[in-house]
């Protein structure tokens, strides 16, 4: 399998919509693909008890997938906290083997799996392991997810920085248009994109739209495309 680790600047960036555009692409083109999220905290309690986690049905059914919600996410928590204290205010632990080999599942039934880590890519998914140190384990060059906002340079040139420390490769990085509340302008929204690719030179900047149906740069990404930003 090839594997693409899609991480974000910080929480609530988009980094679910975004994996799901890519994955609904590929398989729009016949690309064999998997949905994978290490760990997930941050769950709703529906009226009968049961617990619905937002990001996970985001996934489930970009690949239309009816099955076992485990090969999906294996370690699933309820509080909206890093996943290491959600497990820990259950009075569990998050596996941290099952982190790396979860991803399994999908061997037989995908050539590329998009994989989602959790919060920023320094999150703590447990208490040995942040989202950096699994992806470098799994092999996974990023697609860093990052709201087309003001402070947006600073928050993507400090995580490109970190990935590059640590020795991962930026694929790409996909500004997400975010909806401003209210009559809240941001003239940043206009710029940004120039900014970030004047600074990261050598890394494809992105940007995405919620009104759109797919990876947008000027025009949408084809899949050939898009199948060269994973990595072996």
């Amino acid at each position: 399998m090839q594997t693409l680790f899609v991480t974000g600047t910080d929480t609530s960036v988009g980094k679910s919509w975004v994996a799901s555009l890519i994955l609904r692409q590929l398989r729009n083109d016949d690309v064999r693909v998997g949905a994978y999220k290490p760990v997930c905290s941050g769950a709703e309690i529906g009226a009968d008890g049961t617990r619905v986690w937002s990001d996970l049905t985001v996934l489930a059914d970009a690949i239309n997938w009816a099955g076992d919600l485990d090969a999906v996410c294996p370690q699933r928590f309820t509080d909206a906290v890093a996943p290491n204290v959600s497990a820990s205010l259950e009075g569990r632990e998050v596996d941290d083997e099952l982190l790396r080999t979860g991803i399994q599942r999908w061997e037989q039934t995908a050539d590329y799996v998009v994989i989602e880590g959790a919060g920023g890519l320094l999150c703590p998914l447990s208490d040995h392991t942040t989202g950096a140190e699994l992806a470098a384990d799994l092999h996974a060059p990023l697609v860093i997810v990052a709201a087309n906002r003001l402070g947006v340079i600073n928050h993507t040139l400090l995580t490109v920085e970190v990935a590059r420390s640590r020795g991962l490769r930026t694929a790409a990085v996909v500004l997400n248009c975010c909806e401003l509340p209210g009559d809240v302008s941001d003239p940043s929204i206009d710029t940004n994109q120039n900014q970030l690719q004047h600074w990261l030179p050598d890394v494809p900047i992105l940007e995405c739209r919620h009104a759109a149906n797919r990876l947008v740069a000027e025009a949408a990404v084809e899949t050939v495309e898009l199948l060269k930003y994973f990595g072996p």
